[in-house]
C-alpha cells in the first residue's frame, strides 16, 4: 500500500488542466440549468458568477466533482451532444494548448466572450457565436491538430 503525502497531492491538483476543470464546472452548471455565467480563473482557483452570486472552485473541490461526475458518466454516456461542459472542455483543451495564465468567460445562450492571459503576458479577446461553440463542442478532438476552430487566437 502507498501513502502519498499531502504535498504531492497539492501539486497534482495545481496542476490540473484548464480542460478538466472546466468539464467539471460545466457538468455543475448544467446539472443547475445554468445557461448564463462568468468565470474567471487567476491562480489555483475558479470564481463563478451566477447572476450576483459567487461561487469558488478550489483544486480540491474540482477534483471532488470530478469523482462523482465519473461515476454518472460510466453510466450516463452521450455521443455526438454539444453540452456546456463539452464546449467548456474544449475552450479548456485551447487554454491548456496555448498556456495562459489566466482567463475570463462571459457566457450567455447566443455567445460566449474569451477573454485570456498567456503566460508571456500577451493578452487577447474572442467572442463566439453559439454556432462556433457547439462545432467547438462537437469537433473537441480536432482542437489539438488543427487550427481552424480558432484562428485569431492562435500566435
Amino acid at each position: 500500500m502507498s501513502v502519498r503525502s499531502p504535498r504531492l497531492h497539492e501539486i497534482s491538483l495545481s496542476t490540473m488542466s484548464h480542460a478538466k476543470s472546466l468539464r467539471v464546472i460545466g457538468a455543475t452548471l448544467e446539472a443547475a440549468q445554468v445557461t448564463s455565467f462568468k468565470l474567471e480563473k487567476h491562480a489555483a482557483s475558479y470564481r463563478l458568477w451566477l447572476a450576483k452570486r459567487l461561487f469558488c472552485f478550489a483544486p480540491a473541490d474540482i477534483s471532488r466533482l470530478d469523482a462523482q461526475a465519473q461515476k454518472k458518466r460510466k453510466t450516463h454516456f452521450t455521443r455526438g451532444s454539444t453540452s456546456l461542459s463539452q464546449q467548456l472542455r474544449a475552450l479548456g483543451d485551447h487554454l491548456d494548448r496555448i498556456e495562459v495564465r489566466a482567463f475570463r468567460i462571459v457566457w450567455t445562450d447566443g455567445f460566449a466572450i474569451l477573454e485570456y492571459q498567456r503566460i508571456s503576458g500577451e493578452q487577447k479577446r474572442r467572442v463566439f457565436t453559439a454556432e462556433e461553440l457547439q462545432r467547438v463542442g462537437l469537433h473537441r478532438s480536432s482542437l489539438r491538430s488543427s487550427r481552424y476552430l480558432f484562428p485569431r487566437l492562435d500566435p
